[in-house]
């Protein structure tokens, strides 16, 4: 199987590894200069990715991947950060909605696709407890004004996944690419942000312009 970019999953695995061996050999040459950290993003687009994962992890950590961020970018197996179009394509996966708005339209539909988007990130902070949470709430996008309150069991699912990343000790990304796509506030917006908001809970601020 070849991908647009002209290179095979083979080619793309090896590429990391390269990537992996070259931080290496630059962790140990500038070691009395610098103190570097080498990590990776996940991903999870089938469950196959998060047994990939697994075998990495298992011969480069931890005495080359350092940490991990956890981010899940994907659901149903169709990008939500891509475009606004392929975003929608991903709620309406979930059937019974067409083409109407997953703002106003079917609200089943839409939720729906918002508990598959948390159920994914809490099953990739139990199996591997990334040091750091990426972009909470990545699922609203393309709807920044869309209120995870109006939805009782989604709610619910942003609780529990942040007070288990709390309870291990992981830190919380604060990105601000969401400026550059329009939004009024960095990922997380304010209403995650408050979830369980103590001193336990450590945020790490990002920039990404």
């Amino acid at each position: 199987m070849w991908l647009q970019q002209g290179l095979s999953l083979a080619a793309i695995n090896q590429q990391f590894i390269s990537f992996l061996d070259e931080a290496k050999r630059l962790k140990a040459h500038y070691a009395s200069q610098i103190t570097l950290l080498v990590g990776l993003e996940t991903e999870f687009i089938t469950p196959r990715d998060l047994e990939e994962l697994e075998c990495i992890l298992e011969q480069y950590q931890p005495h080359v991947i350092e940490y991990i961020v956890g981010s899940v970018h994907h659901v149903h197996g169709i990008p939500i950060d891509f475009d606004e179009a392929t975003y929608r394509r991903s709620v309406t996966s979930f059937g019974g909605g067409g083409t109407r708005d997953s703002t106003e339209g079917d609200r089943g539909q839409l939720e729906a696709f918002l508990l598959a988007y948390f159920d994914a990130q809490y099953e990739l902070l139990q199996r591997f407890k990334p040091e750091i949470v990426g972009h909470l709430d990545l699922c609203r996008l393309y709807t920044p004004d869309l209120k995870f309150t109006d939805f009782q069991e989604v709610w619910k699912r942003i609780e529990r996944n942040v007070e288990y990343a709390i309870a291990y000790g992981a830190l919380f990304e604060v990105n601000a690419a969401a400026f550059r796509k329009k939004w009024k506030t960095a990922y997380p917006g304010p209403d995650v942000a408050q979830v369980g908001f103590f001193p336990s809970l450590t945020f790490l601020i990002l920039f990404f312009l």
